[in-house]
């Protein structure tokens, strides 16, 4: 007789009956995700991918200083002013107060105050707009300053470990985790002292929040915790973007996963509204965040302010909000003025370097050092002809994995992933001013998750293979 499928609602996947005799799949596990076994395992391996990510990021902290690195140092003086109670200084309406995010002038201030360290001055913030060569301190503040990056990009590893295990299981996040911490763009930024290691972080750690409540709204979830869930997702979100506007990205990924959930078919009603509601708390939440934390959005000085300033000053909060937009488009601009070698202009130039750079040179298989005045180099981007047919293989086995789920009444993850990965690929092709290296980063983790859907289902296949017992003729 053929077997017959039955669908174990509170275990959420298949049950394959042979006669009296009942058997699981093979792949899966017969723990649930609530079970303290389960939960253990779940958080040692992340303890563990944190510390071992986190060594890994530390033994760059002796490379050579960085130059926009002495931009946030030399300005992490400003957090000052808030700890002081000056939230409405003049100060945070002139051009140190706004042009660089505020966020990582905050960890780097704070690691100063715990080891000890005086702070810059705005002298020093100064002088080094005038002259970037100028560097703040000796090699002390230098480590100092970049020990929040590290332990910031450990937390990006165990985020993305969380993620691939939401996804579909433990080993994918792992093997996620691991090419994520080996990617040379990843480990670089890991340990300077600027605010791409912190927009990570925060970015995957709303991805994997978000994630979470939406598979558990669309597999009948409780709507009350999974609204908090979606919540700390947008608090999450909107730290990535007060460390850097690629953040932006994370609330993207809610509004397509929204959307996604939309156009199901057989999904419950309850599910969907709950959905829709949670994402726009979390929108709200973030800009709520947003405007709380960053002193440029709310200061109103007393004092008599100059023309510019006191123009500044009247704008409410959304018009402070575009003027940051307009501020970043402009010193984009200017860079490509200033930087006409590495400068794209056009689409294709754009599409041409995200494929061959953002695949090759700051995949996991791209040099540790790379060298931008070479648009295009064999040398560099040669592990864009492996790795690029690995991540189109991940594309198809999540396409696969979401139509899997979705005949199965599941929560499509591998269709999450994939809006996911295609909204990254896409922000980052279309915005792309420069062909610089920090630019790219938004596309490494949905392709490190992409390729370690089918390494994760090969490194199965071939322990299954190794154990199997001998067939006896």
């Amino acid at each position: 007789m053929s077997p017959k499928v039955h669908v174990v609602q509170s275990l959420n996947f298949p049950r394959i009956e042979h006669g009296n005799q009942a058997t699981m799949p093979a792949q899966q596990s017969l723990r649930t995700a609530n079970s303290p076994r389960t939960a253990w395992s779940l958080w040692r391996g992340g303890v563990v991918i944190g510390l071992l990510a986190a060594g890994l990021f530390a033994l760059g902290l002796g490379d050579a200083p960085f130059v926009d690195e002495y931009a946030y140092i030399t300005q992490s003086y400003q957090p000052d002013l808030v700890f002081s109670g000056r939230r409405n200084d003049a100060t945070w309406l002139d051009g140190l107060g706004y042009d660089l995010v505020p966020l990582p002038k905050f960890w780097i201030n704070l690691a100063f105050r715990a080891a000890g360290i005086p702070r810059p001055s705005p002298w020093d913030a100064l002088a080094w707009y005038e002259n970037t060569s100028h560097r703040w301190g000796t090699e002390r503040e230098l480590l100092i300053a970049r020990l929040p990056s590290i332990v910031l990009g450990a937390v990006g590893c165990v985020a993305i470990f969380a993620i691939g295990t939401i996804l579909r299981d433990e080993r994918t996040g792992a093997i996620a985790s691991f090419l994520l911490a080996i990617n040379p763009l990843y480990s670089l930024h890991a340990h300077r002292a600027m605010s791409e290691a912190g927009c990570e972080a925060f970015l995957l750690v709303a991805v994997a929040l978000g994630l979470l409540a939406w598979k558990s709204l669309l597999s009948r979830g409780p709507i009350a915790p999974n609204l908090l869930l979606l919540i700390a997702a947008g608090c999450s979100a909107s730290l990535s973007i007060l460390s850097k506007f690629n953040g932006i990205l994370a609330l993207l990924s809610l509004v397509g996963w929204t959307c996604l959930a939309l156009a199901l078919p057989g999904m419950p009603r309850a599910a969907k509204l709950g959905l829709c509601a949670g994402t726009g708390g979390a929108i709200m939440t973030a800009w709520a965040v947003f405007v709380a934390l960053n002193p440029f959005m709310t200061a109103h000085p007393a004092r008599h302010l100059p023309a510019q300033l006191r123009a500044i000053d009247e704008l409410s909060a959304w018009q402070r909000f575009r003027f940051l937009v307009e501020h970043r488009g402009h010193v984009s601009s200017d860079q490509q003025g200033m930087f006409a070698h590495n400068a794209l202009h056009g689409l294709s130039d754009r599409a041409g370097v995200v494929l061959v750079q953002g695949f090759g040179r700051f995949g996991p298989l791209g040099p540790r050092k790379s060298v931008s005045t070479r648009r295009y180099d064999l040398r560099q981007d040669w592990g864009a002809l492996l790795w690029l047919p690995l991540v189109l293989a991940g594309v198809i086995s999540a396409i696969r994995l979401g139509k899997r789920q979705h005949r199965q009444s599941q929560a499509p993850t591998g269709w999450a992933l994939v809006v996911w990965s295609a909204l990254a690929l896409l922000v980052v092709t279309v915005y792309l001013p420069m062909a610089w290296d920090r630019y790219q980063l938004p596309i490494q983790a949905p392709a490190a998750l992409l390729t370690a859907l089918p390494l994760a289902s090969a490194t199965t296949a071939l322990r299954t293979w190794i154990t199997r017992p001998s067939q006896r003729r």
